[in-house]
């Protein structure tokens, strides 16, 4: 019996949209697969959820778009992402749970503007990673979140493509005797004759992922093989006793699916001060950096930044040269005399590139920026902007790649 918030008729449920926050209860593979495709006419998040595990599964274009399971989702991308020779010296925060937004949204979109083609492999990996653990459960919950608004720049997967890959393999999965699911962790039960069947050279790392804290899913990563290989090999040394293969834990969240999600604080991202006498430059730059993500503050009157930075406390500060009764260097050792601005970062910002007043800056301990000249040469300005932010002022959403 399906259970279900809302008046759509079970019946009608393949043939139907599901309405914003509607949920349905005790639903087979075979709704859940049904209602995906429905669903998937538009934009939103599905949130799945079975007693084990949660996913939020964001669908449009008739297809899947990505797939991520609550919980894993940084250790599953920095997986993938590593295996393909990518890695981030810093990962981004996740505070800003919006419902009908993925977590990792920001992220991936971010690295798949720079890596493209490795971030396409990364998210076919995972969704088909995601979508072969929820075949292999059983009594779903789910609810549908609209987001029709959402403009996603990488190509969502079909789903009838996945669903015809995942039941080939659903169907080898199933001969098991002792895996059942990618999501069940590895125990060590007999090291020496392990030892006997990897050998000297795998010996080490393999007993290292079979410690009762690694999921099938990431032993087959480290070993960077197919999921299912690593799975059969698994099976057959549980078959002889030699690990054993962990039954897979209730969830232990106790919020339910169906109660409202109260997004929690967003993080504060980080403020930049303008000053600059061209009100032009100064609301170009605010939609700028306001459409990144910043916070933003100005002023056209040189004489009153420091008062004002002072009281905005900016964590980097874009300074004009040329304005009239305060020169930018002027203005810089204005700032410089505050205790409280001693470190602050300060980047020149001017159409005149002149090696006199790069050495300037550099002696007053300052970043250069070049304004653009022509309108060819924006984009290379806000590339050189960017890049500058994410070193010295990064969004809670910005990866060092």
């Amino acid at each position: 019996m399906i259970a279900m918030t809302g008046s759509l008729p079970n019946s009608d449920l393949a043939s139907n949209n599901l309405t914003d926050g509607q949920v349905v209860r005790n639903a087979t593979l075979h709704i859940l697969l049904a209602a995906m495709r429905v669903m998937s006419r538009s934009t939103g998040v599905l949130q799945v959820e079975t007693k084990s595990h949660r996913w939020k599964l964001l669908l449009t274009s008739g297809g899947l778009a990505l797939a991520e399971e609550e919980g894993q989702v940084i250790p599953t991308l920095v997986r993938k992402y590593s295996n393909k020779g990518l890695s981030f010296s810093r990962l981004p925060t996740w505070e800003q749970r919006q419902v009908n937004r993925p977590y990792c949204y920001p992220f991936v979109t971010n690295v798949y503007r720079k890596h493209p083609d490795i971030t396409k492999e990364v998210i076919k990996e995972t969704i088909l990673e995601n979508l072969l653990a929820i075949h292999l459960e059983d009594d779903f919950t789910f609810v549908w979140h609209p987001a029709n608004d959402l403009q996603i720049d990488f190509p969502a997967l079909q789903l009838s493509v996945l669903e015809n890959s995942i039941a080939n393999e659903v169907r080898q999965w199933q001969k098991f005797e002792c895996v059942k699911h990618p999501y069940q962790q590895v125990q060590l039960l007999d090291a020496a004759n392990l030892l006997a069947r990897v050998g000297n050279d795998n010996f080490p790392l393999f007993a290292k992922v079979t410690t009762g804290q690694d999921r099938i899913c990431a032993i087959a990563d480290t070993f960077k093989q197919p999921v299912y290989r690593t799975a059969l090999l698994l099976d057959k040394l549980a078959q002889k006793s030699i690990v054993s293969i962990d039954a897979l834990e209730e969830r232990k969240s106790d919020i339910d699916i169906a109660s409202p999600i109260v997004p929690a604080i967003a993080k504060e991202e980080p403020r930049v001060f303008i000053v600059d006498d061209s009100t032009v430059l100064l609301q170009q730059m605010q939609r700028l950096l306001t459409g990144w993500g910043y916070q933003v503050d100005f002023t056209d009157n040189a004489e009153e930044a420091t008062d004002r930075i002072l009281e905005y406390q900016p964590m980097i500060v874009f300074i004009d040269i040329n304005m009239p009764s305060l020169n930018g260097f002027d203005l810089i050792k204005q700032i410089r005399r505050q205790r409280d601005l001693g470190s602050l970062a300060l980047v020149l910002v001017t159409a005149e590139n002149s090696m006199t007043n790069n050495f300037r800056a550099r002696w007053a301990n300052c970043r250069f920026l070049a304004k653009p000249r022509l309108s060819s040469d924006t984009p290379k300005f806000r590339d050189e902007l960017r890049n500058l932010l994410r070193e010295v002022a990064p969004l809670s959403t910005d990866t060092l790649v």
